[in-house]
């Protein structure tokens, strides 16, 4: 009886050795399967984190491009008024200046009206003080006779 004891108990290990080996099997396969998630989960999650990044640089790339185009808009602007306001002050200058002149060549009409009228009046007088004197004079000539 003691070598079916020991038969019996040889066939117990057998049996537990092999259960042992196939959940040793089981769980190095889970094992692998999940080694197998965990670098597909690793890679969908690289990529992803590429994707998001390409995303942002794009929209970076994106922005820096209207930006730039809103910057050279605003220049061109800034450049169309400076442009706008020198000529502005061009034509004021050129108009002040042919005022100036228009002013000048009024005054100095004025001054010549002015000095013409004087002229005609200090003539008139001389005419009428001539006048006068040849009338005394004739007058204290009648009056002699």
């Amino acid at each position: 009886m003691v070598s079916l004891g020991i038969n019996d108990n040889l066939g117990n290990t057998g049996l537990e050795l092999r259960q042992l080996r196939d959940t040793i099997d089981a769980l190095r396969a889970e094992l692998e399967a999940a080694n197998a998630r965990l670098g597909a989960e690793r890679q969908r999650a690289i990529a992803q984190q590429e994707h998001d990044r390409l995303h942002a640089r794009e929209s970076v790339d994106a922005l820096r491009d209207r930006l730039e185009t809103a910057v050279a808009e605003r220049s061109a602007a800034v450049q169309a008024a400076l442009a706008q306001s020198a000529d502005e002050v061009t034509q004021l200058k050129a108009t002040v200046e042919t005022l100036r002149r228009a002013l000048e060549t009024a005054r100095a009409d004025a001054d010549q009206s002015k000095e013409s009228s004087a002229r005609a009046t200090r003539d008139e007088h001389k005419q009428l003080h001539e006048i006068i004197t040849a009338l005394r004079a004739r007058l204290e000539s009648s009056n002699a006779h």
